[in-house]
């Protein structure tokens, strides 16, 4: 299978997902299976713009015996858009609902990609029952950039924006689509870039495609304010946590800068870290393999930490 102008073929996974919806929180979300549900769970949390299928390459190259659970997150996907917000705090509580459906008397494995290991990271500290290992793939707070929030300067962006709706880019084809994801990320093979351009695309009316999100998501606030903000829930994270950083990490990310990721590291109580060779900001899309591995022998681990009582 192969897309139109390019010659490279499709990713063919080796594990298809099931594909359900589930209504969480009042919006209709897209939610991604692989694995039997009796099986230790193992929840996959995307980044901001992205979608649950961006996790098919890491769970291409499991090796043991998971339930894998990968929502899309309200606003990207096959999830419902909403008028309202998308701060962080909104999506911590759409994964509280979420672990109530796919495992609500079981704590599961916790990973997250970018924005998505920061919700992880909060859900972690708000809700430590119901997490036994949390996994942060290049994700240590917002960037550097963001911090402290100008709350003022955003929610005057708010009003002014309100009656404005958001544009998002057309693409003539996926092939297109492609290409934008292989220019941000030359790292991506381009098997593997058709194959999340089909899983992240949308159909326009004019046979065009976008990007399957909400362009409004950009203006949404962040639900913390300082890196002191985040310290307070990172300090009652009792799960072990793995922080699995890219070794080409961006301009404005925590860990481009030595002293402020150690900053940052320092507010939690059990930390590994481990560097992964070769890898941009997607380093799941980059060396899924190594990804993959890292997870399950952090998950494997013996552990003795104390433990909240549910």
């Amino acid at each position: 299978m192969t897309l139109a102008g390019d010659l490279a073929p499709v990713y063919q996974p080796r594990l298809q997902p099931q594909v359900r919806r589930l209504v969480l929180r009042g919006l209709s979300c897209q939610v991604r299976q692989w694995g039997a549900a009796e099986a230790s769970v193992m929840v996959l949390l995307h980044g901001a713009r992205d979608v649950s299928a961006s996790f098919q390459f890491v769970v291409d190259a499991l090796r043991g015996a998971w339930c894998v659970v990968a929502p899309d997150w309200r606003g990207h996907g096959g999830s419902d858009w909403t008028p309202g917000s998308y701060w962080q705090a909104e999506l911590m509580a759409d994964l509280d609902a979420l672990l109530d459906v796919v495992a609500p008397d079981r704590a599961v494995v916790l990973v997250g990609h970018s924005m998505g290991g920061n919700v992880a990271s909060l859900y972690a500290g708000m809700a430590p029952h119901r997490v036994t290992r949390l996994v942060m793939l290049d994700a240590l707070g917002d960037l550097l950039h963001r911090l402290p929030v100008k709350v003022d300067e955003i929610l005057r962006l708010v009003l002014q924006t309100r009656h404005t709706p958001a544009a998002g880019a057309g693409y003539a084809g996926l092939a297109d689509l492609a290409d934008r994801l292989r220019r941000h990320n030359p790292r991506l093979a381009a098997g593997r870039a058709h194959y999340l351009a089909g899983a992240m695309a949308r159909a326009l009316p004019d046979g065009r495609f976008a990007w399957a999100r909400d362009p409004n998501f950009r203006r949404s606030l962040p639900s913390l304010h300082t890196v002191e903000d985040w310290g307070v829930v990172w300090r009652a994270i009792t799960a072990p946590v793995l922080a699995i950083r890219s070794a080409d990490p961006r301009p404005n990310a925590p860990t481009s800068d030595p002293a402020e990721a150690a900053r940052r590291e320092a507010f939690f109580r059990d930390l590994t870290r481990i560097t992964l060779a070769e890898t941009g900001h997607n380093l799941h899309h980059d060396a899924p393999e190594a990804v993959a591995h890292a997870i399950e022998a952090f998950a494997a681990a013996p552990h003795d930490a104390p433990r909240l009582p549910r």
